[in-house]
């Protein structure tokens, strides 16, 4: 049986996401620019930018859009944006100009766990 690093054991504040397929949740975040850290059996860690996710497979898991979702500050969200167009991934809210200051966008990964990816507004 594999360990977890010491990073995983001493990190604060980490969003679990557990879905019945851990294939389709990993093909989600790594099309999107999510970058493979380790995988042992049905679990997974994967992380952008210094934001660290654990995804986990249980066929029990129950699928359902949520009302949450994770805010990562991108460099180009519109570049983002294209490309999940252009996979067909399914969003949440479409990308646009918020009254917050924020241009964003809400994927949703097929556990319907909410993406926000955003960009401050010049």
């Amino acid at each position: 049986m594999s360990r977890p690093i010491a990073a995983e054991n001493q990190s604060q504040g980490v969003v679990e996401i557990v879905g019945p397929d851990l294939g389709a949740l990993l093909d989600f975040y790594l099309s999107i620019g999510f970058a493979l850290e380790r995988r042992t059996g049905d679990f997974a860690v994967v992380h952008w930018q210094g934001q660290r996710l654990f995804l986990a497979g249980n066929p029990d898991a129950p699928v359902h859009d949520r009302w949450s979702s994770l805010r990562i500050m991108v460099d180009n969200v519109d570049a983002l944006w294209r490309e999940a167009v252009r996979l067909q991934l399914k969003v949440g809210t479409p990308i646009g100009d918020r009254y917050y200051g924020l241009r964003d966008l809400v994927l949703v990964d097929p556990a319907g766990f909410g993406l926000r990816f955003a960009q401050i507004l010049p």
